[in-house]
């Protein structure tokens, strides 16, 4: 009979299984999500454990510092920024320094005193195999480094080693510290953030996890203490009482993240308005229905992802058909959106936008100068507490090293605080208008301001090198003609004319 038939056919012919598309979580709805949450870990606004930093650095140091390397690396925002940092606060010569005691004694001994301290640090300092552990760093790309990894984990670690009498410096991974080791101690100290503190909150030991070289991971709870004045801790405070430093990158990790996402949104709209797709469709009456068990039947649209190369010539099957699309929308608005971000972006970094991205279009002379005067302040702040925190520890630490294992010196201890005195020589910065500031010196000295010799010093030069070599040379120039020490002829008698200068 028919209905057997029926019955054999369907059990017959396989059933067509439904396509079920996968759900995806939508990145623009996360994203939306994300901007409507209010829930912030709240910091200096109540009175409970949440207002303290250092409760907010236990809880989301790692992931700042995670983001921060992550833009470092792969970001051009966060790449242009680090560097920016490294040549403003070190340069690429690094900062100088240059021993100044302040013994009692004449100005030829203290001179002599100055010329032999600069001679051995130099040595000391620049040669990679004498100063750093691993011999790879010298004092100038020592400073680099370190500035480095300020930008991109918020702080670095110094530690200043004494093998075979001689002081040796390692830079330490910030990762080894683990902000999780908070306890109480026996002694009366305590752990905070990974650092043992005493009751008047002075670091006294730090607690590095020990790293295993080949397996590249840190062994949580087997500590090496290290004590704290073998460790120089370099980092920026944003409060009072701070005890670990975050990165620079985190006050603009929101806009950056938004300008990422935009960016490649725009590109994505830019290609889909380049490309033209195509639709192929069917005639409606040449298609073949199954009148028995059509309730039961699930249909199947067929997707085809073929591109053909130019000059293709193909038939279509019949009742088919092409539609072509050409997208035509663009991106409106993306410098407006894209230039407010960068304003954002500079102001979280606390630098200009032309700097941050090298950009001199529609840049006026004095605007540049601005700039460049902003830049300088801005770096300065930075470079003051690199040299309290770092060079001004390790110059304290090599000079007692050196007055214990080298007899030459014939230093006493009872001199020490006067004999630690230094200048910390700055790169000067390249000027824009160099005219103007040496017009700018001479006014200075001519008004009393400034004498030659600090000049002389901040230009990096030696005060009585340079002054003994302008007199000899003018001595040259002029034999018959006495100057004075300061390289300034000597009146003739019977006349009233004075030198000229300080």
């Amino acid at each position: 009979m028919f209905w057997n038939k029926k019955e054999i056919t369907q059990e017959a012919k396989p059933k067509r299984q439904k396509q079920e598309r996968s759900t995806k979580p939508s990145t623009l709805k996360r994203d939306i999500q994300a901007v409507r949450n209010t829930s912030v870990m709240n910091f200096g606004f109540n009175a409970n454990s949440g207002s303290n930093i250092n409760f907010l650095i236990l809880k989301a140091l790692p992931t700042m510092r995670a983001f921060s390397r992550d833009a470092v690396l792969k970001n051009p925002i966060g790449r242009k920024y680090m560097n920016l940092s490294v040549d403003g606060v070190v340069g690429s010569d690094g900062v100088y320094v240059k021993p100044a005691v302040e013994i009692d004694g004449s100005e030829e001994e203290i001179n002599q005193i100055n010329e032999q301290l600069e001679k051995l640090f130099d040595r000391w300092a620049y040669d990679p195999d004498r100063f750093s552990v691993d011999g790879a760093l010298s004092f100038e790309l020592f400073q680099q480094n370190v500035e480095k990894i300020r930008v991109q984990d918020g702080e670095c670690f110094i530690r200043i080693h004494t093998i075979n009498r001689q002081i040796k410096l390692e830079i330490l991974d910030t990762s080894r510290l683990q902000q999780s080791n908070n306890q109480h101690l026996a002694n009366g100290n305590y752990i905070s953030n990974g650092i043992e503190f005493d009751q008047w909150h002075r670091p006294v030991n730090y607690y590095f996890c020990r790293f295993d070289p080949v397996t590249y991971t840190y062994s949580t709870g087997d500590y090496e203490v290290i004590p704290a004045n073998e460790i120089c801790h370099y980092f920026i405070a944003d409060q009072q009482g701070q005890e670990r430093g975050l990165s620079d990158l985190v006050a603009t990790s929101k806009l950056i993240e938004d300008l990422k996402n935009f960016t490649e949104a725009a590109l994505t709209a830019k290609r889909v308005s380049a490309s033209s797709m195509a639709f192929i469709t069917n005639n409606n009456d040449t298609t073949s229905t199954d009148l028995l068990g059509a309730d039961e039947r699930d249909e199947v649209t067929p997707v085809y992802t073929e591109y053909f190369e130019a000059g293709f010539i193909g038939e279509l099957g019949e009742g088919q058909d092409i539609k072509t699309v050409t997208p035509t929308n663009g991106v409106d608005g993306i410098d407006i959106f894209t230039n407010e971000l960068m304003n954002q972006i500079s102001m979280g970094l606390n630098v200009t936008k032309q700097a941050l991205l090298s950009d001199t279009s529609n840049a006026s002379f004095s605007a540049a100068r601005l700039t460049e005067k902003l830049q300088q302040t801005t770096f300065r702040t930075r470079t003051n507490v690199l040299i309290s925190k770092v060079l001004k520890p390790i110059y304290i630490a090599w000079l007692k090293n050196e007055m214990i294992n080298n007899s030459k010196l014939n230093l006493s201890f009872s001199d020490f605080d006067d004999l630690i005195c230094a200048r910390y020589i700055l790169q000067k910065p390249i000027s824009l208008d160099p005219v103007k500031d040496i017009q700018a010196e001479l006014l200075q000295l001519e008004a009393g301001i400034k004498s030659k010799t600090q000049v002389i010093a901040e230009l990096g030069g030696d005060p009585v090198k340079v002054l003994a070599e302008v007199q000899a040379e003018k001595e040259k120039e002029n034999p018959n003609k006495e100057v004075n020490q300061d390289g300034n002829q000597k009146p003739e008698e019977g006349t009233n004319d004075t030198p000229t200068g300080d």
